[in-house]
Parts: structure tokens; C-alpha cells; sequence
């Protein structure tokens, strides 16, 4: 339940913020756990009573205050460290005065909880505290942008592609359905060498293209404007791989509303089609597949527009929503809905959209919105998916309704097994009969059959069958799974699937802004020698296998880039979310002071905070503030300032994430937040940091990639929590000399700029526990950085790129790279000239990039050895030879091959048993090379 998940958090708090000596710290922790036990120890049935519901808010409250006394006196004690730092660091008096009036204000907490124990114990007829646990028949409740490190890619030309079959390409990260096909994509006609007859053309997918020779600080300053309503629409990608059309069995009907929605008039088009079905039928799944459709991106030349229609529907959000991806949303915010009606009328007028509406749940919401796409002006074609059953035949012709169709029970079947993790399924009666009730349960529908094969596949081989015996004993309904396979989530796991509700709803969360806020928000256990961002990657592939988080966007090596949470899980979750009130969200029917419950803990804004904030008191306990709000792109968000303003006067929040704000206004006094932990400006483009940055004890992650700050204040290097820095192209200025280790604890630098003045030797080179390293150098004797490089045996991602002082490209030295002690390195990307490529690269490197290395002798002898690899980029100059051979048996995990711009390249062997595993192959530029190797033809002309 909720609030054990949320007493472990409080514990966690207690024992990081106060020291051993504190009185009454061990009592309290003592009081919090017996609140977990007596939570495990009650069933469903008397957590759905009345008596329950009301000792939970008194636990809550209790919980609350524990966290406010303990965080706000740890505020107390920084504060009077700062104002009389030489008496606190020297007075024990002082400090023996400070701890005792902690133990004052505390000694009450511990017998407040007891108070709120026993009266459980009366309401519910519980006769001890904590015990063995109880089991029902659902199981046992306390069971079991280009993003940093990757390569940036930037959309190009159209290229023609190849399908060849490889029937034993596999796939890097288990959550990717397995592909059956290579793929090769070629800038120009096919070539002359194979027969037309024996390929076949796919539009579908667009070909990518990275400009590497441009200046490297021209990259840097053109990337600063990129429009930011661009920016924000890249948070609603739909990027899925085609393998998931093929296991929901929907790919024929992808192709038939994709014929049907572009039809031309005289055809007999239709201005609105529905998408109708049961909740968790896979009606957006097959929207999204449509959405994504090259032929609808050619169809409608003016551009496409997705929104998700939001439970609590408000006619002025999707207006709003609808006028940022297909108009102008400048000033729109103040407009009255007849207004903002009027003016996308006239961005729709004589246009030729698709705009999709998700979630369409009833009559009233249509009618608030059927004035627009019914006008006779409006071209534009209209995708509604609805959950009516029967679905809204008033709205469509009965011909212009498409019913998504359930699963076979043979699709089915073969979805749940491969979910569960079943490769084979036992022919007696029992099992049979089992078999036959699955089916019934997962009622042909593909989330009942994806989350309970799901859930089963985390049970032990031994008793997987017994759980699902035990399950099968009820009817169960699509609402029931979606509850099971919450409720069947470890306490540890409930807060950091509820916190994605604070997302909006269907939007594409980077997962390296998730793991940071989960981090930062305190929701991860600690585990004895293991970084907490070891633990964050295990709860959230934890979380990805119980299918409670879906993959969105993959990196081209198959590790997740953006992922979201379902929309029917989002429903679901939601009420939890407020009940326990982990967040506050303001949009715009929040117009006035009234509609703010007290007490705010966690704000999430996605409208305008204009006139609302003249009432401190209810943020006197606000921990987070997330901002969504992008509607204003030319006017810096000054609001921010007023609220932050009020909130550093209480001091708690732990968490400022404004990532996509225009340049939202930051008080000089920032560091007197004591507990900040999460600074989040990217894609802010602020142009300078406030100096008192510097002096934030607790901060953990400052993220300020994509903005025009281009210094940090120097006091940045004390910090002892900094644990991820990401930068925009940024020289340090760190002191050369310091009696202290700087930044012990930093894991990510990545967008650092250094040069002939910055300090590496005695400098940077203290750093020595990164994990990822981003930067760009203009040295004239670069020895000290890459000896320094050549010792950080815990780097896991490095991007290294040599410029000289116009911002060309230039060398790495005169010595090879010594990258052989690098045992943990997984992606390598150099761009600049070198002078032979490493003998001993490490052996674990899933992904090489090289940029204008400009090699005159064959890469393939030495790349071929790497039995890990998964993506081979040999991009603009990186080899100047003709010929290529890769070598018999080699390179057996590539799945991922990019040719670009190798202007010499003549000539290219693959001997025997080479990339067996190989699914794409993207050549571009090579305008010498007349032929691809005999094996793919031949894989090719088997496959057909």
C-alpha cells in the first residue's frame, strides 16, 4: 500500500538527514516500521473499510510531520551554521542546545503514532501489530532529445531501404520485440548490381543523418535556437517498433485506416473517423501506428497533431494544446475559449491536418469541441479515439467507425506465454483447464494479456503455476488486472510507478530524467555495495517487465531513451496519487487561490502561476516543483521567480525541475534551498546562473544542457553530493590547488569544453569515479587529459572531440589512445584526426563512433574482435582507405551498421560467419562503393 511505501521513504529521510546522536531517531524509526507491519497485516477487504480509510490519513499526517520536523529542523541547524559558523563548529554547547530542542519537538512523535496504531487495532479487530503477513487470494500484497551518452541524430533525406531476411537477428534489450529483418538503407537509387526484381522498397521509415563535419561550437551555438515548440512536441514521439503491430496482430489494420484516411474527397474521405473499443483493447497503439505512417505524413502536407483529451476534460487546455503543433500559440493563454476557437479555425482554414484526439470518453466532450472540426472551412481530417461501447455513431457514419478487433485466442495465447516467460505449456487436464480460464480472463484484449503474463513472469519458475491457479480462482475484469498488478508491486516499487502519474498524460519521459528525480525524491532503497543509480536501473527494469512502464523511443544499441506510462494505468493511479496527495497539478481550471489544497507537497504546473501565489502558507511544505508549462516561447517566465521566492523562505524543496521553460527567472538567494537535490534548466536557454548555485549542500544533479549559460561560479568544485552535471559546451574554472577532493561523487560531466587554460593536471584529474564524460578540447598538447581519461576505470560512456580554435576538427596527438584499462567502457564516440586506431580497445564496447578519424589502414582487423558490439558508425572520413574486409566470425552481436561519407571506399568483403546478427545497414555518400558484399545478396535472395 501507498503509505508503507511512503514510511519507508520517511525512514529513509530520518537516517540520512540526522546523526546517530539525535534522541528519540531509533524510537521513531521503530513506530514508522510498525506502521508497515500493520499494513501487511490487513487484507483487501479491510483496507476498503471505512474504519481503515480513516486511520490511514491519521498515519499520513503522522508520516507528514515526522518528514516536516525532521527536514525543517536539519534546515534550523544549517542556517545557524552558516550565521555563526565558527560557534557551531566549535561549541558543543550549541550543539548539545540544537539537539536537545530536536528532542523536545520530537518526543511526542513516537506516542502520536502508538495513538494512531491502537486505534487500527480497535477499528479493524487486529490483535497484534506486526506479524507473519497475510495471504489472499490475489498473492502475497508485499511480494516479490538525443539524450547524453548517445549520439545525436538529425533528420535527413529519405532513403531508399532494403529488407533482407535474418532469421537469427536478436535483440539487446529484452523489452524489444525480437525483429526478423535486416534492414539497408542507401542514399541513392538501389545498386546496379542487384536486380530490382529482388528488393522491394519501405518509405516507412525516416533515414537520419548527423552533419559531423560542421564546426563543432557552430553545432553547439545552432542547437541553443531550435524552436522550442519543436522541442516540446518531441515529448510526444510515437516511436514504436514495428515488431508490436505484429504481436497485437493489428498490422492489417494499420494499413487499412491508413487507405482510409487518405482518401481524397471525390474518393469519398471522411472529415471524422472513430477508433472505438474496450478499455485496453489497443486503441491507441493502432492510433499511434497510423500516426507514425509515412504515407499519413505525405497525405497531410500541412502536419499532424496528437492530444490527449484529459480525464477532468477542459475545453481550453486542448485548444491550447492543439494551436502549439498546428499554429501560433503566442499570447493564447489569456484568451477566452470562443477566442482560442476562433483563431485555430484560422490556422485549420484551407489547411490539411490529421489531428488525433485520444481518449474521447463522452458525449460532453465532444460537443465542447465538435464546432471546430465540423466547419465546413476546415479541410483538415479528424482521428477520434473513443472508449463508448457502442461507440458514438452520431459522431461518424457507421462506415467511418473502426472497431478495434480483440486478440484470437491463438495471438493470445502466444502474447501471455511469451509475457510470462513460458516457452512451453504441459498437455494435461489441469494445465489445460488453465489454460482455457487465462484465456476467458484475458478476454482477447492485449492489456489484460500483457500485464498478467507480466506479473506471472516475475514468479519463480517453481511456483508461477501455483500463483496463477490461485489468481484464476475469481472473474476477473480489464480493471481488476490493471489493480492486481499494482497492488502485487513490492512497497519499494509503488512510489516510483505513482510519481509517473505527475507526468502529463501519454508523455514521453526521458529515462535519465526519471532515474534522476526518482534519486533525487528519495524513492530508491539503498543496497550494500551498489550505487543508487545501479538500484534506479534494476526498479525501473523491474517495473518495464511487469509491463507498468512502456518503452517509448529506443537508443540504435536498444537501451530505452524515453519511455511513459499507459493511459489506462494513468487513470488508474491517479486517485491514488491524490489520495496520499504526493502532487498537486495546476493547469488552467485551477484560476484561482481557492482551488489549492493546503499543504502542497509536490506542484506540478501546466498552466500559467500568474496572481495565484499570494498566499505562502500553502506551499510551507512544497518539496517539489515540476513545470510542463511551454505555452509562452518569447516571454522569460517570471512567475517562477515569485513563487521561488516564497518557497526559499520555508526552504524544504528538494526538487526544481523547469527542463523546457523559457528562461524562467531564479532568485540570486537559490542556495538557501539546504535541501535541494535536483536543479533541472535544460532547454531553458537562461543565460546565467545565480552565484549561491554554488553553496547548495545537498545538490545532486544540475542539469543546464541547452541553455546560454556559459560559466559556473567556482564554488561548484566544494560541492561533496554533485552527482550529474550536464553542460552546454562549458570551460570550468576550477581551482588549480584545494586542500579538499572536488566533486567526490561526480559520476556525469558531460558538456564540458576545455582548452590550453584550464586545469587538468591537478584540476580535472582529481575527478576519478565518472561513469560518463562528454567533451570537447582545443589543446596544444592534450597528453595530461588523455592520460587522465586513460585512468577513469569506472567510465562506462565516453564522447571525446578534438577542435582547434576555429572549431574545426583537429588530432588527438601524436600517440595512440591507451583505452585498454577502460574494462566498463560500453559506448565510445571520438570525432577528430587519429593517428591509428587503439590495438586494445576494451572488450565490453557495445557502441564505436568514428568521425573524421581520417585512418589509412583497415579499422575492421581491430573493431572485428569486439564480440559485444551492437552499433558500428564509421561516419565522414573516419577511413580514408578503399577497401574494407570484415573478418571471418566477426563482430557476432552487430545488429547496427552506418556507413557515411567514406568518399574512398571502394570495395567491401564480409568473409564467413560475419555480423550474423546484423538488422540494419545505412550507407550514405559513399558514392565510390558499386556494390554490396555477395553474403547479404545472398541472404536476400533467400529470404524472398
Amino acid at each position: 500500500m501507498e503509505l508503507a511505501a511512503e514510511a519507508s521513504v520517511v525512514i529513509k529521510k530520518l537516517k540520512d538527514t540526522l546523526s546517530d546522536e539525535i534522541t528519540n531517531k531509533r524510537v521513531i524509526e521503530k513506530a514508522l516500521e510498525e506502521i508497515q507491519c500493520v499494513i501487511a497485516d490487513t487484507n483487501e477487504e479491510q483496507r476498503n473499510s471505512e474504519e481503515f480509510k480513516e486511520w490511514a490519513e491519521g498515519c499520513l499526517h503522522s508520516l507528514y510531520y515526522v518528514e516536516d520536523t525532521v527536514e525543517s529542523f536539519a534546515l534550523d541547524i544549517a542556517r545557524q551554521n552558516k550565521k555563526w559558523s565558527f560557534l557551531m563548529n566549535h561549541s558543543q554547547v550549541l550543539k548539545n542546545f540544537m539537539a536537545c530542542k530536536l528532542t523536545k519537538k520530537m518526543e511526542r512523535i513516537p506516542s502520536d503514532i502508538k495513538r494512531v496504531i491502537n486505534k487500527n487495532h480497535k477499528g479493524t479487530g487486529e490483535q497484534s501489530a506486526c506479524g507473519s503477513g497475510t495471504t489472499t487470494d490475489m498473492g502475497n500484497q508485499n511480494g516479490g532529445e538525443a539524450e547524453d551518452g548517445d549520439i545525436e541524430d538529425h533528420n535527413g533525406e529519405d532513403s531508399a531501404k532494403f529488407r533482407l531476411i535474418s532469421p537469427k537477428a536478436q535483440c539487446s534489450y529484452p523489452t524489444i520485440p525480437e525483429r526478423e529483418e535486416l534492414v539497408l538503407e542507401v542514399d541513392r537509387k538501389p545498386l546496379r548490381c542487384i536486380s530490382d526484381k529482388s528488393l522491394w522498397l519501405d518509405r516507412e521509415k525516416k533515414a537520419k543523418l548527423m552533419s559531423t563535419n560542421i564546426p563543432l561550437r557552430s553545432i553547439s551555438d545552432k542547437s541553443l535556437w531550435l524552436d522550442r515548440e519543436t522541442q516540446a512536441r518531441l515529448m510526444y514521439t510515437n516511436s514504436y517498433d514495428d515488431e508490436e503491430l505484429e504481436m497485437f496482430g493489428i498490422r492489417e489494420e494499420v494499413y487499412d485506416l491508413v487507405e482510409r484516411l487518405t482518401m481524397t474527397a471525390d474518393d469519398g474521405r471522411a472529415p471524422i473517423v472513430q477508433i472505438a473499443g474496450e478499455m485496453g483493447s489497443g486503441k491507441t497503439t493502432l492510433a499511434r501506428a497510423v500516426y507514425r505512417s509515412r504515407k499519413i505524413k505525405n497525405h497531410f502536407k500541412s502536419g499532424c497533431a496528437w492530444v490527449t483529451i484529459p480525464k477532468e476534460f477542459n475545453k481550453s487546455d486542448v485548444l491550447q494544446n492543439l494551436l502549439k503543433q498546428v499554429g501560433d500559440s503566442k499570447d493564447s493563454v489569456d484568451l477566452t475559449p470562443n477566442e482560442l476557437e476562433t483563431r485555430l479555425l484560422e490556422c485549420l482554414n484551407g489547411k490539411n491536418y490529421l489531428i488525433v484526439l485520444d481518449d474521447v470518453q463522452s458525449d460532453k466532450m465532444w460537443e465542447g469541441l465538435r464546432s471546430v472540426f465540423l466547419d465546413s472551412r476546415n479541410g483538415s481530417t479528424l482521428l477520434l479515439i473513443t472508449t463508448s461501447v457502442p461507440p458514438m455513431w452520431y459522431v461518424s457514419t457507421p462506415n467511418c467507425i473502426h472497431e478495434v478487433k480483440k486478440l484470437s485466442e491463438k495471438y493470445s495465447w502466444r502474447l501471455f506465454m511469451k509475457k510470462a516467460g513460458w516457452d512451453t505449456w504441459e498437455e494435461g487436464k489441469e494445465h489445460q483447464d488453465s489454460k482455457q480460464r487465462v484465456l476467458k480472463v484475458c478476454c482477447g484484449l492485449p492489456l489484460n494479456t500483457v500485464l498478467l503474463g507480466s506479473m506471472l513472469s516475475t514468479k519463480g519458475d517453481t511456483n508461477r503455476f501455483d500463483y496463477l491457479q490461485k489468481i484464476l480462482r475469481r472473474n476477473w475484469k480489464t480493471k481488476d488486472i490493471v489493480s492486481l498488478s499494482y497492488t502485487n508491486l513490492p512497497d519499494h516499487l509503488k512510489l516510483c510507478v505513482l510519481y509517473l502519474v505527475l507526468f502529463p498524460k501519454e508523455y514521453d519521459i526521458p529515462v535519465r530524467r526519471l532515474f534522476r528525480l526518482w534519486l533525487s525524491e528519495g524513492f530508491v532503497n539503498p543496497k550494500p555495495y551498489k550505487f543508487p543509480e545501479d538500484v534506479v536501473q534494476e526498479n525501473f527494469d523491474d517495473l518495464v517487465k511487469r509491463s507498468l512502464i512502456q518503452i517509448s523511443k529506443f537508443r540504435s544499441d536498444g537501451s530505452p531513451r524515453r519511455c511513459r506510462l499507459l493511459g489506462v494505468l494513468h487513470d488508474y493511479l491517479l486517485p491514488k496519487a491524490q489520495n496520499i496527495r504526493l502532487f498537486h497539478v495546476h493547469c488552467s481550471t485551477c484560476s484561482t487561490e481557492d482551488s489549492f489544497p493546503l499543504n502542497v507537497r509536490r506542484l506540478v504546473e501546466r498552466a500559467s502561476s500568474k496572481n495565484i501565489y499570494s498566499d505562502a502558507s500553502r506551499f510551507e511544505h512544497l518539496r517539489s516543483y515540476l513545470s510542463f508549462n511551454f505555452q509562452r516561447k518569447d516571454t522569460p517566465a517570471k512567475e517562477v521567480g515569485i513563487l521561488l521566492s516564497r518557497v526559499i523562505t520555508f526552504g524544504l524543496l528538494r526538487v526544481l525541475d523547469l527542463e523546457g521553460v523559457y528562461k524562467p527567472s531564479l532568485p540570486e538567494n537559490l542556495g538557501d534551498l539546504f535541501h535541494l537535490r535536483y536543479l533541472g534548466l535544460r532547454w531553458t536557454f537562461l543565460d546565467a546562473l545565480p552565484s549561491s548555485v554554488g553553496d547548495l549542500p545537498y545538490l545532486e544533479t544540475l542539469d543546464v544542457k541547452h541553455t546560454n549559460i556559459n560559466n559556473l561560479p567556482t564554488s561548484m568544485w566544494k560541492s561533496k553530493k554533485l552527482r550529474h552535471l550536464n553542460l552546454s559546451h562549458i570551460r570550468l574554472d576550477m581551482p588549480k590547488h584545494s586542500d579538499t577532493d572536488s566533486l567526490p561523487t561526480l559520476l556525469t560531466l558531460w558538456g564540458l569544453s576545455v582548452d590550453d587554460d584550464s586545469p587538468v593536471k591537478n584540476g580535472l584529474d582529481r575527478l576519478c569515479n565518472l561513469r560518463e564524460a562528454g567533451i570537447t578540447f582545443c589543446l596544444s598538447n592534450c597528453d595530461h587529459l588523455l592520460n587522465w581519461i586513460s585512468k577513469l576505470t569506472s567510465l562506462q560512456s565516453l564522447r571525446l572531440r578534438s577542435i582547434n580554435d576555429v572549431g574545426h576538427p583537429s588530432h588527438f596527438g601524436n600517440e595512440p589512445l591507451s583505452l585498454s584499462s577502460l574494462s566498463n567502457l560500453s559506448h565510445l564516440n571520438l570525432l577528430g584526426k587519429l593517428p591509428n586506431l587503439p590495438e586494445n580497445l576494451p572488450q565490453g564496447l557495445k557502441v564505436v563512433t568514428l568521425s573524421l578519424s581520417n585512418l589509412t589502414e583497415d579499422p575492421m582487423p581491430i573493431l572485428g574482435k569486439l564480440q559485444h558490439l551492437n552499433v558500428l558508425r564509421l561516419l565522414s572520413d573516419s577511413y580514408m582507405g578503399k577497401e574494407m574486409v570484415f573478418p571471418q566470425g566477426g563482430l557476432k552481436e552487430l545488429r547496427v551498421l552506418k556507413l557515411w561519407k567514406l568518399k574512398n571506399l571502394e570495395k567491401w568483403n564480409v568473409e564467413e560467419a560475419a555480423m550474423e546478427k546484423l538488422i540494419e545497414i545505412n550507407i550514405r555518400c559513399c558514392n565510390k562503393l558499386m556494390s554490396i558484399p555477395e553474403r547479404l545478396r545472398k541472404n536476400e535472395v533467400s529470404g524472398n
